[in-house]
């Protein structure tokens, strides 16, 4: 059963990642999922957490070859989450 959850969750998260990040480079999509700062609240996220998540975005994108220019783009619009995210 837990397997199961897991799978749709990872589902989920992908989707909405993909609807995030649409809506923020002002794509033609709409963001279904929750506002960060209640869907991160009672995850206890630290800032060395929230960098590694960084830093494997940033590696996704370097292997996909997303240019750096168009890296930073993305990464700039996604810093001022940090403070809803970030809770410990």
């Amino acid at each position: 059963m837990a397997e199961i959850l897991m799978a749709s969750d990872l589902v989920r998260l992908r989707r909405t990642l993909k609807e995030q990040f649409c809506c923020i480079l002002a794509g033609p999509c709409d963001y279904t999922g929750r506002d960060m700062a209640s869907s991160h609240k009672d995850h206890g996220i630290t800032n060395r957490e929230f960098n590694a998540l960084v830093e494997n975005l940033q590696l996704a994108m370097n292997r996909e070859g997303v240019p750096f220019r168009a890296q930073n783009k993305l990464l700039a619009k996604l810093a001022p989450m940090q403070r809803d995210v970030v809770t410990r």
